[in-house]
């Protein structure tokens, strides 16, 4: 076991990335054509006829790379010459995920935008990504430079628009993914969209993309996705999923309903006790989170979420 010191275990509070953080940025990882999309959504401006979109490093410096990375760099390239020639980089898109206040991000933005431009040679657009309106306001002021400004463009994830229509959701399952789980939607329709947007998908991406929707769903909403996969082929990553869909294939066993109606009111609880402590403002670490989460004992849950309503400090 590691022990951390008061100031470190209060960074590690603070900044470790939560699931919220990590998902549109895994999406984009794996298609980085999702940020152009988001652009898009964000600021209604056309982005050059580009023919492929490839992420680039994220290092801002090439000193301290650990001190300023950013969170996604994606490229959008032009067809390659016949020759053999790399193709021409046409734009690039620095992603930020933004989910809380943060000032040093007035410093650090600008050399990430620099930077990419100095390395790529070519135009560079910074995307803010945050949570809701209130952030994305804080953020979308021009940052001055002293000899000139750079100007985020800053997305609110649940500005997103909610698909509801399969056919939609078959042609663009990051944004069907994304947009339900930022807004841990409950609406049926969406849910039942959700679906296609995952056999829309190869048998790579179709795991991280359900996962993500698990974890972000109420577990009304979940259990009802749940009822619609249980008839799935595929093999699901997370174990939940897979102990889900092999119950669901054994409808009839009294004692699997049993266990299932256990296990819905201790995620209940385990949710609860997570929903607390974000409503009074912090941002659970993944670690407690998946101590959390992995909790079986309905007396300690019970405990949790009446602490989770009391504590100050995480610790």
């Amino acid at each position: 076991m590691v022990l951390l010191r008061g100031s470190e275990l209060m960074y590690y509070v603070l900044y470790m990335p939560s699931w919220e953080h990590e998902f549109p940025l895994d999406l984009i990882r794996f298609s980085p054509e999702l940020a152009a999309k988001l652009y898009r959504c964000a600021s209604g401006k056309p982005l050059p006829a580009y023919v492929r979109a490839r992420c680039e490093a994220g290092e801002a410096t090439t000193t301290a790379p650990a001190e300023l990375l950013s969170d996604s760099v994606v490229v959008l390239e032009d067809t390659p010459n016949r020759d053999g020639a790399t193709p021409e980089s046409l734009m690039a898109i620095v992603v930020e995920a933004q989910r809380g206040r943060d000032d040093r991000k007035y410093y650090s933005w600008p050399a990430y935008v620099t930077n990419v431009r100095h390395r790529l040679r070519c135009p560079v657009l910074l995307l803010a990504l945050t949570p809701d309106q209130a952030l994305a306001d804080r953020y979308s002021e021009p940052i001055d430079l002293g000899c000139g400004e750079v100007r985020p463009v800053v997305l609110p994830l649940t500005d997103l628009p909610l698909i509801t229509d399969p056919d939609v959701a078959r042609r663009e399952p990051e944004l069907t993914v994304l947009s339900a789980a930022v807004r841990h939607t409950a609406d049926l329709a969406a849910l039942e969209a959700l679906p296609a947007a995952l056999d829309g998908l190869d048998a790579e991406g179709r795991p991280l993309y359900a996962d993500y929707v698990f974890a972000a769903l109420p577990a009304a909403a979940r259990q009802y996705l749940e009822e619609i996969l249980a008839t799935s082929t595929y093999e699901w990553k997370s174990d939940f999923a897979r102990r889900y869909v092999a119950e669901g294939r054994q409808e009839g066993r009294q004692e699997g309903r049993q266990e299932g109606r256990q296990e819905g009111r201790q995620e209940g609880r385990q949710e609860d006790v997570l929903a607390v402590l974000e409503a009074r403002g912090f941002e659970v670490p993944a670690e407690l989170r998946q101590r959390v989460l992995e909790c079986r004992d309905s007396e300690e849950l019970d405990r949790w979420v009446r602490w989770a309503a009391t504590v100050e400090h995480l610790d």
